[in-house]
């Protein structure tokens, strides 16, 4: 009898271990992409724009690779369909003849000058075109007009036909009269229609006395009402180039010093103004050197030409041909779950410029001096965020900015100071994988896939279980199987009892 109970006993445990619940959990986290770019911030005056964007990410190890990106949309001569075309347009009056401290005329010095200069701007660029007018004013038994200007070298791609030309101009003989605006209109009329990189660089040593349609009967004069008529008239001829998007600059030289008034054949002229008041009249007309009347005004001395005309005028013209913006420089912020719960890491080396070699520890800010971009120019730097702890609770399902801002300064070639600030950010969260449950009824002979309860979900890859039973596929890993703990409890409180009651019998039974 007792082995029959025990057996009892055993049937019952086998029973309800084989009716348990065989269970088998995967918990798992990962890093997913809850926005992959920032907002793409515009510059001013349509210059560019900056923008930040997750490139590349590995979920299951929490890293994300992102890319900071300013890009100059301007287009540069290389680039752009028409190119650029550059007039010089020189003074040949007779103070041009004047000998200088050097020793050498203002006309020596200006067109070897340009000469350099002409050579440095083909230089720079193998779309651009130069050409060459000069001016003067009513000579004897003339009459003032267009015809006071000549061009003496029609815009060209032909370094050498500028440069011969300019030699020509060294030999020529000056003529009567300064007909300032007769050069710039005739500069106008000979620019392509379709070129919208039109560049006028005047270079003239006096204050004019003569335009298209009228003229002073006394050269010198300067402060009368008719001489400034003249000189307004002028200033408007300028201020209309720079109306049409023509880019003027102007150097004004033998203002700012006396070096006498004698030419290379020793003839000296009188002169009827001071120094002060034809300084004076060259601001009615150009302006200032810091609020010039066009784009670019340089009042220099004799001594100074060289310097400006192929250093100053040059960089000028490069800038207006290669549209830069200049002394840029990007300072990235990061916020606090960044610096504290992800390695950092750049990817490569930025494609211009040099960058911080870690984030800051005290500003918490990397810093990116990119220096000069020029026009249709990208400048892009990467870097990876790697998520040190993927059980990190305090992270779970919060949505994390890759950076807290950008901000970016920049001077355009005006030399006007710029700053953008990038306030947007892609933006990352921790979160847990789907929870995959395996279930097993073995009372019914039967295994159900259970993902989160939904039947049609899909994680890693398929691992069959096999037996008795059916063909039936569950997915996920199995890191613990076995009977159900709540199985195992009620058998061996049931199989306590049966013992309770098998002895409680056999008392009973020897009582008897």
């Amino acid at each position: 009898m007792q082995k029959k109970m025990m057996g009892i006993l055993m049937m019952v445990v086998f029973l309800f271990t084989m009716s348990g619940i065989v269970k088998a959990t995967n918990e798992k986290t990962k890093l997913e992409i809850v926005q992959a770019a920032s907002e793409t911030k515009q510059l001013e005056n349509e210059q560019g724009s900056i923008s930040k964007t997750i490139v590349d990410s590995n979920p299951e190890a929490g890293e994300v690779t992102v890319e900071l990106k300013l890009s100059n949309t301007k287009k540069d001569t290389e680039t752009a369909s028409t190119g650029a075309e550059v007039f010089l347009v020189v003074d040949n009056s007779p103070s041009m003849d004047f000998v200088t401290s050097t020793g050498e005329t203002r006309k020596e010095i200006i067109l070897e000058s340009a000469t350099e200069l002409v050579e440095s701007i083909f230089a720079t660029s193998s779309d651009v075109k130069v050409g060459l007018i000069d001016f003067h004013g009513r000579g004897l038994f003339e009459f003032v007009g267009l015809h006071n200007a000549i061009v003496r070298q029609e815009l060209t791609t032909n370094k050498s036909e500028v440069l011969t030309a300019i030699q020509e101009q060294l030999a020529r003989n000056t003529s009567s009269g300064t007909n300032i605006e007769a050069g710039l209109l005739r500069a106008e009329s000979e620019f392509s229609k379709d070129c919208t990189n039109r560049i006028v660089i005047l270079l003239t040593d006096g204050i004019p006395n003569n335009t298209v349609t009228r003229s002073l009967d006394a050269a010198n004069e300067v402060n009368t009402e008719e001489a400034k008529e003249i000189q307004e008239i002028t200033k408007q001829a300028i201020l209309d180039l720079k109306e049409e998007g023509i880019y003027v600059i102007t150097m004004l030289t033998g203002m700012s010093e006396s070096d006498g008034n004698t030419d290379k054949d020793g003839t000296v002229y009188d002169t009827d103004a001071t120094v002060e008041e034809e300084l004076a009249a060259a601001e009615r007309i150009f302006g200032t050197q810091s609020n010039p009347t066009a784009d670019r005004y340089y009042l220099v001395k004799n001594t100074d030409v060289n310097t400006v005309i192929t250093k100053d005028i040059l960089q000028d013209v490069t800038d207006k041909i290669q549209n830069p913006i200049n002394n840029v420089k990007i300072v990235d912020y990061f916020p606090e779950d960044i610096t504290n719960n992800f390695t950092f890491s750049y990817v490569g080396e930025p494609s211009v410029g040099t960058i911080s070699e870690e984030i800051d520890s005290e500003t918490k800010t990397i810093t990116w001096d990119i220096g000069t971009l020029k026009g249709d120019e990208s400048a892009t730097v990467r870097y990876k965020l790697k998520l040190n702890n993927m059980n990190n609770t305090s992270l779970l399902n919060k949505t994390i900015a890759t950076n807290e801002r950008v901000v970016l300064t920049y001077q355009d070639v005006e030399d006007e100071n710029y700053t953008v600030t990038l306030s947007s950010s892609p933006q990352i969260q921790l979160v847990e994988e789907q929870k995959e449950e395996i279930t097993i009824n073995n009372g019914n002979n039967n295994i159900n896939n259970n993902v989160n309860n939904n039947p049609s979900s899909n994680s890693n890859t398929p691992t069959s279980i096999t037996g008795n039973l059916d063909n039936t596929k569950a997915t996920g890993v199995l890191p613990q199987t076995g009977v159900s703990a709540t199985a195992i409890v009620v058998g061996g409180i049931l199989g306590c009892i049966v013992l309770l009651g098998y002895r409680k019998y056999q008392q009973y039974r020897d009582i008897k």
